[in-house]
């Protein structure tokens, strides 16, 4: 692993808080976890500059300002606007010159932490914008009190706790365009009709004619609000068939491929082992022995 830097002035006052966690092997190996988490009240010459930290770093601005350097852009973070980082990548956060900045921050890591930023960083950029009811501000400073005053269930409230402010984030940053948001109709009618025909030979350029609009823009709004691409969707309305014919009928492997519409039963063997781990022999045994 590449070495850590970090190069910092710690120029926050003194009712500021931080908090700096060990977390137990459990949470380690099972749970979202908290490294630290605080409140500061800063001034300038406070900076924070690293790389190279196993750890995803979310911060809420409070009042005041402060700047972000991330992937290469420089960042304005005001009032109510929050950023969620890799802190492997580079950054820089500081307060902006002759101001002030107030923000609510923690650091964590661990089992599905990797996969929420993920999700969250194909927006593109680091920082969001949140309206003042948002309650992620007040699920930092939950953070920040089940710490102070630890008790046997710290962690798996903690994990709770990073689950949830995750989760409103990622939602957040996915609805802040609400107005482009709204799922368009041929998208439902599309889904309606690909969960009526999954057994046919069923062309997306025909499904996307039929909906007058192009297979291009078809396939981009129905990813972009199915969360898969329509093929993808199209296999996993083949492969909950096939489960289903594989826990409570005795069709033959072959019988159940031609029956949700794969002509060559290899190809289905693939794909099924592709997206559940096992093959269809092996899947129907082991419901068959619980």
């Amino acid at each position: 692993m590449p070495q850590y830097t970090e190069h910092a002035s710690h120029s926050w006052t003194p009712d500021s808080v931080r908090l700096i966690t060990s977390p137990s092997v459990a949470a380690r190996s099972a749970l979202m976890y908290v490294q630290e988490v605080g409140y500061f009240w800063t001034h300038p010459p406070y900076f924070t500059e690293r790389q190279h930290l196993p750890s995803y770093l979310l911060l809420y601005t409070v009042s005041g300002e402060g700047q972000l350097e991330y992937g290469g852009q420089t960042y304005s973070l005001q009032p109510h606007s929050l950023f969620f980082i890799d802190c492997m990548a580079h950054q820089h956060y500081r307060t902006a010159e002759h101001n002030h900045w107030e923000f609510a921050w923690v650091h964590f890591y661990g089992w599905a932490s990797k996969h929420y930023y993920e999700l969250y960083a194909q927006q593109g950029d680091p920082r969001l914008q949140l309206l003042q009811q948002s309650p992620l501000l007040g699920q930092i400073r939950a953070l920040i009190d089940i710490h102070e005053n630890k008790t046997v269930h710290t962690e798996l409230l903690a994990s709770k706790l990073l689950t949830e402010l995750t989760t409103e984030l990622i939602l957040s940053a996915h609805v802040r365009d609400s107005d482009s948001d709204a799922m368009p109709s041929y998208i439902a009618d599309a889904v309606r009709e690909m969960e009526r025909r999954y057994s046919e030979r069923l062309r997306m350029d025909d499904l996307a004619r039929s909906l007058a609009v192009s297979k291009y823009h078809f396939t981009r709004e129905f990813k972009k609000h199915i969360g898969m691409s329509p093929n993808d969707y199209l296999i996993y309305l083949r492969i909950v068939k096939a489960k289903e014919l594989l826990q409570y009928t005795a069709q033959s492997i072959a019988a159940i491929a031609d029956e949700i519409g794969i002509d060559n039963v290899s190809h289905f063997i693939n794909l099924f082992k592709a997206r559940e781990g096992l093959t269809p022999f092996a899947f129907r045994k082991k419901w068959r022995t619980l």
